[in-house]
């Protein structure tokens, strides 16, 4: 009985199994990086047409300069989960507050802060930057809504009020 052919099927069995198998790995790993890249998107556009509804408008508070209006405007009953407020104190410097990032307020309701001398709490821990209202031209407002449980910046719907 003659062997010369045995070494060259189990040779071509073993590529077969080594591909199927490579291959089954490849289409594991890929699996997972489509079903993240797909969660990402999911959120990012649920953001998107979630703050589609956010409107809010600033007007300032009649007899003093200082005091900013903020109006929720929002449709659908959707209520603002705070605030985030930029002060551009130079061309090359801003300064970025998070203290109102809790201040809710409700739809379709206003609430006036007051930015005179206002304090900014550094997140290290270092002194507070004092912003004096009179030497600010623009500041701007990033409102913020709940999405799932979850808070979310709608940086598409900032708003800037300039003096």
């Amino acid at each position: 009985m003659s062997r010369k052919g045995l070494s060259a099927l189990i040779g071509t069995v073993l590529l077969i199994v080594f591909v199927v198998s490579l291959g089954l790995i490849v289409i594991n790993w890929s699996n997972k990086l489509v079903e993240k890249g797909i969660s990402q998107s999911e959120n990012k556009i649920g953001t998107e047409l979630e703050c589609a509804d956010v409107s809010i408008k600033l007007e300032e508070k009649k007899g003093v300069a200082s005091t900013i209006i903020i109006k929720n405007n929002n449709r659908n009953d959707l209520d603002l989960a705070g605030f985030i407020t930029r002060f551009f104190i130079s061309d090359e410097k801003v300064a970025v507050d998070h203290s109102n990032e809790e201040t809710e307020i409700k739809s379709f309701n206003a609430d006036y802060f007051d930015f005179s001398n206002h304090q900014i709490k550094k997140s290290d821990g270092s002194d507070d930057i004092v912003v004096n209202w009179d030497g600010k031209k623009r500041i701007e407002i990033i409102p913020r809504i709940t999405i799932k449980g979850g808070i979310v910046n709608c940086d598409n719907k900032k708003v800037a009020w300039e003096k």
